[in-house]
């Protein structure tokens, strides 16, 4: 399963560690305004093949369709 989730604060960090190592997880690209925070979280999971980081405005429908598009999201 591709996943894109938008937030990586307490919430989107805390789902991101329970979702490694499953089986089901291809990749779940981490987005958030705030990259130096997303780069803290991804250094924290070690994968960044299964966990990218980008950037994104979650107020801009146009920003998350380019992502979900981007990395095949669905």
């Amino acid at each position: 399963m591709k996943v894109l989730l938008i937030g990586v604060g307490g919430v989107g960090e805390a789902i991101a560690t329970v979702a490694k190592g499953r089986p089901w997880l291809e990749r779940m690209v981490l987005a958030d305004v705030d990259l130096e925070r997303t780069h803290e979280v991804a250094a924290r999971l070690g994968d960044q093949a299964v966990f990218p980081v980008e950037p994104v405005d979650a107020s801009d429908p146009g920003q998350i369709a380019s992502l979900a598009r981007r990395y095949e999201v669905d």
